[in-house]
């Protein structure tokens, strides 16, 4: 009886140290209106390089949706369309008889989102939440200008805080990883960052790391990073694409 006992309690210790887990990749792009370093409109381009990364959620900067600079022309729909991908989109402005702003491509389909305004003294800005089966996946793009970067750093920080899940951020932020708005956001967000270089603009000759994947802190024990790097596309935009790679524990 006592060998059973003790048979049982070694296979019970070893489930709980065995939890299952699963992985992921993500990634951040701004696609500047898939208009690349050449001039050429291509979201066919752009399309290829995240279907080439097999990621299960992109985040992306920089999209025009039927405006006058762009007629005809939803971007985040025909990426949606290029890739199989489903798409959320957070209008920051009104421009040209359309919209302008940010957004996610999924393969799983969101259960429901939500966009928060970010200050930003020449032009609004994002930041949107897509809430997952597994996780909340969000994409921002912050200001140009620093203090506005900085307002903005406190209210992503809030806003990830409310949130009862796992959850991954990425956007371009304008920011170098030495500049007030990212020290400020550290002690809420891990962002992906080792050894590896992560500039990603400009896209034909990268020098300058503005482009960030993270996870909130809170949930650490929850998702963690395997590796992140970023993707050699130098024509396809102005930016590089960087990817991460998740692990996790399933819920």
């Amino acid at each position: 009886m006592k060998r059973i006992a003790l048979i049982l309690l070694l296979a019970c210790l070893g489930l709980a140290s065995c939890q299952p887990s699963r992985t992921m990749r993500a990634m951040t792009y701004n696609v500047h209106n898939c208009i690349g370093m050449d001039g050429v409109l291509s979201c066919e381009r752009v399309a290829q390089i995240i279907t080439s990364e097999n990621v299960e959620a992109v985040a992306l900067q920089e999209l025009d949706s039927m405006t006058m600079r762009l007629p005809e022309q939803d971007i985040l729909k025909n990426l949606a369309d290029l890739t199989g991908m489903h798409p959320t989109f957070g209008a920051s402005i009104d421009y040209r008889g359309g919209k302008y702003g940010i957004g996610i491509l999924t393969r799983e389909k969101p259960i429901s989102w939500k966009r928060i305004p970010l200050p930003c003294r020449s032009e609004p800005r994002s930041l949107l939440i897509v809430e997952l089966k597994d996780y909340y996946f969000c994409s921002t793009h912050l200001s140009l200008h620093a203090e506005d970067r900085v307002t903005s750093a406190a209210i992503i920080a809030e806003e990830l805080g409310k949130l009862d899940k796992p959850v991954i951020i990425g956007g371009d932020f304008n920011a170098e990883p030495n500049e007030e708005a990212i020290a400020n956001l550290l002690p809420a967000i891990e962002f992906m960052r080792d050894a590896t270089e992560k500039a990603t603009f400009p896209a034909n000759e990268p020098r300058i790391e503005i482009d960030y994947i993270g996870i909130l802190k809170a949930q650490a024990k929850e998702i963690s990073e395997v590796e992140s790097y970023v993707v050699g596309a130098p024509v396809e935009s102005d930016h590089r694409p960087l990817v991460s790679e998740f692990e996790f524990k399933t819920r």
